[in-house]
């Protein structure tokens, strides 16, 4: 089980520069894009003076080892408000990650909210996938958090239907974070670890799928705070899957109700390796 706060932290080397390591205990096929995407989003974090991410986008260039890797934080643009910065995310020269961030100071502003959170039972009433399913282990990224799914279909490979995914999520053993950058780490996790399941429930299947459908890229607003909230409930769609790539949309949402954060990915679908067959 990984510590998501204490396995993203970050050292700094120089001004603007970081290293950091990443461990074996967020992996995928290799380490996971959400969790190196959070180190970067921390990144910016450390090297900007306001204290709120506004917006993340990164590319994911390659896939890392579970090992050092460093980072050079840049600022595009620097107001009173509002801070533009660049990251740049390497292993031993090899480019992993480019992301742009937004910070911004918090403050007053006009005010209205017209979202609507889904439909589903809160986090007390649902059950852990632990429990739903006591003989499957939770392996990787899935170790980190508790997981109560609003909807349990132990038989997805029936028949099709509609490509979303949607359970109230944990983390473990530190649910929260202090610092709204490193908080905001646990809804960039989110949205992008379950971008591509949310494609399962479409594409029924027995044994593992004959596909894999890496991140290409992944977008992020952040809305609320939710350093007081333990429990984040994450909803991922699949709208659309053509031509070789796989088009993800998803939001987070508070236990009262409020939207966290919103994110979108493409994914790019090709036929699984052999290695992880």
């Amino acid at each position: 089980m990984g510590d998501f706060i204490e396995q993203t932290a970050l050292e700094q080397t120089e001004e603007g520069c970081y290293r950091a390591v990443l461990h074996s205990d967020w992996m995928t096929w290799g380490p996971a894009g959400g969790y190196v995407a959070a180190i970067a989003l921390q990144a910016a974090g450390r090297a900007t003076r306001l204290g709120r991410p506004a917006s993340f986008a990164c590319q994911y260039l390659s896939v890392a080892r579970f090992d050092a890797i460093e980072l050079r934080v840049e600022t595009l643009r620097s107001g009173r408000r509002s801070e533009a910065l660049h990251v740049e995310m390497t292993q031993e020269g090899k480019p992993i990650l480019d992301a742009n961030v937004w910070a911004v100071e918090t403050g007053e502003g006009m005010e209205h909210d017209y979202t609507q959170p889904p439909e589903v039972p809160a986090f007390d009433e649902l059950k852990d996938v632990r429990e739903l399913d006591p003989e499957r282990q939770q392996l990787g990224v899935l170790q980190n958090f508790d997981r109560r799914p609003t909807e349990w279909e132990p038989n997805l490979a029936e028949q099709p239907r509609e490509p979303v995914m949607s359970a109230w999520c944990r983390f473990r053993p530190a649910p929260t974070a202090k610092d709204l950058f490193v908080d905001a780490a646990r809804s960039v996790i989110l949205l992008d670890s379950f971008s591509w399941p949310a494609t399962w429930p479409a594409h029924p299947s027995k044994g593992p799928s004959p596909w894999i459908a890496p991140n290409l890229d992944l977008h992020v607003r952040f809305h609320h705070d939710a350093r007081a909230d333990d429990w984040l409930l994450f909803e991922t769609r699949a709208e659309l899957a053509a031509t070789g790539l796989i088009g993800t949309s998803g939001t987070i949402w508070s236990p009262d109700g409020k939207l966290i954060a919103a994110g979108s990915s493409q994914l790019f679908c090709r036929p699984r390796p052999e290695r992880f067959r």
